[in-house]
């Protein structure tokens, strides 16, 4: 079959990566797979099928396919306008909760046409605003570079943590990964935590910076594979995200042997269990974030638990099994899809 894949670009993210590996999973089962992306849009990952520069995301530009997939909502109106009976939507983020244009993202999930999403979460979101289930793959991490350190952690009191977090700049529209709460939390950290710690920040679009008096290094946008590293070199993992549809980082943290403290961000659930595999806080709770931490580098039973369900957790998710699965559905969608007549577009504004 033939597929199009319209992008807004292919910057470092889980998302897009997840695109990237998609075309490529479509590219190697045989199909006639092209990715569309603007022009001066960044590309950083390896792309194995066609790729096309188009003057931007309109319909106009968009070839005829078997299948078209829309991703985020601002590709959709291009895709369903040029191909209604074609589209189908790849959900990796519920945006009617946080972009301003929040009925026009809502409209994009209210056409009826298939939709692939993330988790149950993710699905349980569609399913409330609009009446509609979705098929549900959850993403897997790659065991060639997630993997645990040949010796396994310990608990050592007397050593100097290393809290590792990924810091996404909430001015370049990432306000919802809870940077601040971050912040705070590691305020209320420092004040109550009597042994040594310093926090490996990683900050993919500018450097960010914690207040004066808490020990930090940070990092530029990394590779997986250095991301890898520093999981495998870390005491603890956290993210104080309000909202994620899935959430690749903790999962990630869990498969290179690292405990993970969490916020109850959505996505988790479906590879997270409280006090098991994750300790799971509420969002936008900066003190309860903190205890969190605290409990976790003071508690050696909980810590090793917690490495050991981490590991356990991360075995069942594998990146080629959620590369397999899409593109099984894909095809399962391409045999069945009959949508119905044009619906007319909303203004975006």
């Amino acid at each position: 079959m033939k597929v199009v894949i319209p992008v807004g670009a292919l910057h470092l993210g889980g998302g897009c990566k997840n695109l990237a590996d998609l075309a490529n999973a479509l590219h190697v089962r045989g199909h006639d797979t092209e990715i569309l992306v603007p022009e001066r849009e960044p590309v950083v990952y390896d792309i194995h099928c066609k790729l096309t520069r188009i003057p931007a995301l309109h319909s106009s530009y968009i070839p005829y396919a078997d299948l078209v997939i829309a991703n985020f909502y601002t590709t959709f109106s291009a895709c369903y306008e040029a191909w209604p009976k074609q589209c189908v939507r790849f959900s990796q983020a519920y945006e009617p909760s946080w972009v301003p244009d929040r009925d026009f993202a809502l409209w994009t999930y209210a056409q009826g046409i298939p939709v692939i999403t993330l988790s149950n979460w993710l699905d349980e979101q569609i399913y409330q605003a609009v009446g509609q289930r979705t098929y549900i793959h959850n993403p897997g991490v790659d065991p060639l570079i997630f993997y645990p350190p040949p010796i396994p952690k310990k608990f050592a009191p007397e050593k100097r943590k290393i809290i590792l977090y990924l810091a996404r700049d909430p001015d370049s529209g990432y306000e919802i990964k809870g940077f601040y709460d971050f912040v705070q939390c590691m305020e209320l950290f420092n004040r109550k935590y009597t042994g040594k710690f310093i926090v490996h920040m990683v900050c993919p679009e500018k450097k960010l910076q914690l207040p004066s008096g808490i020990p930090c290094r940070t990092y530029g946008a990394l590779t997986d594979k250095q991301f890898a590293e520093l999981y495998r070199e870390a005491d603890i993992f956290v993210s104080s995200s309000w909202i994620e549809a899935y959430g690749f980082p903790p999962l990630e943290a869990m498969a290179c042997g690292t405990p993970v403290v969490t916020t109850d961000s959505g996505g988790i659930r479906d590879f997270s269990e409280h006090m098991k595999s994750a300790f799971i806080t509420k969002p936008q709770n900066p003190s309860e974030l903190a205890e969190a931490i605290m409990i976790v580098l003071s508690n050696e039973t909980l810590y090793q638990e917690l490495v050991t369900g981490g590991l356990e957790s991360a075995s069942r998710f594998r990146k080629h099994d959620f590369e397999q699965k899409l593109v099984d559905t894909l095809e399962l969608i391409s045999k069945k899809l009959n949508i119905g007549t044009k619906k007319s577009l909303p203004s975006s504004n």
